[in-house]
């Protein structure tokens, strides 16, 4: 009798692999258990398409079903899922579409989709506060830094990726924008919820670069000057209040002067 740990094990080989044999002949020695065994990894494995598609309904939409199939199943048999918590599979599949060479705007899409699915699931984040905002207009710019909302992504691709994603959307009304291949274009982009909607928007390369920038603890000043060394007349204020209307902008903090 093999022990429980070696039981479960082997379950899970049967479940995963499809090795069946050391399973099946545990449960029942005339290997009657066999049909059971794969009618349940049939459904389990199926199950885990579904979280795919689900987490995924773009990419779904573009290759469509039977190669989205073929993508997720190949995902479970090298990314098991290790955790009961569904929210957290399929986080590897952006790397694993880059490791089978799937065509390049595959894994930027599905990097983008993933990115909708965290900010989708995030904790509520406090709004600014006006006495924050004050705060960052009355003080010296070199003390400021700011923080940035949990429920807010900054993305860079290669591509305009978030044309595919906005001409696939439910409700979008037309895909006149959408001509494929998509052109080489440094692109970043923002993810925000709000109403509990996910929203996808374009940024200037300039603001994404600036935005990176005060992501790693940039202070203001820091960040103002390196927009105005790449472009002289850059509206720096124009740039803030970009923030604030997008409301990605969680709080400041201020250094205590010397």
């Amino acid at each position: 009798m093999p022990r429980l740990c070696e039981l479960q094990q082997a379950f899970a080989e049967a479940i995963v692999a499809g090795k069946y044999h050391a399973v099946t002949a545990a449960m029942a020695a005339d290997g009657s258990a066999l049909r059971s065994v794969a009618l349940y990894r049939r459904l389990i494995r199926n199950n885990f398409v579904q979280v795919l598609r689900i987490t995924y309904p773009v990419l779904h939409q573009l290759v469509g079903d039977g190669y989205f199939s073929v993508l997720a199943r190949g995902y479970l048999n090298h990314y098991p899922s290790t955790s009961g918590d569904l929210f957290l599979y399929g986080r590897y599949l952006p790397a694993w579409l880059e490791q089978i060479e799937a065509p390049p705007l595959l894994p930027e899409l599905a990097r983008l989709e993933w990115a909708c699915h965290e900010v989708y699931q995030a904790a509520d984040s406090s709004p600014l506060s006006p006495d924050q905002l004050q705060a960052m207009a009355s003080v010296d710019p070199s003390r400021v830094t700011i923080r940035l909302h949990s429920t807010a992504r900054f993305l860079s691709f290669h591509v305009p990726v978030h044309r595919v994603w906005l001409a696939l959307q439910p409700d979008s009304l037309s895909d006149d924008d959408l001509a494929l291949p998509l052109p080489d274009e440094q692109t970043g982009v923002v993810v925000t919820r709000g109403d509990g909607k996910v929203q996808v928007m374009p940024l200037a390369w300039l603001d994404y670069r600036l935005v990176e920038a005060l992501s790693r603890g940039a202070d203001v000043a820091s960040v103002e000057q390196m927009a105005t060394e790449s472009e002289p007349e850059f509206d720096f204020a124009r740039f803030m209040t970009t923030l604030l209307s997008l409301q990605v902008i969680a709080g400041c903090s201020v250094e205590e002067g010397v």
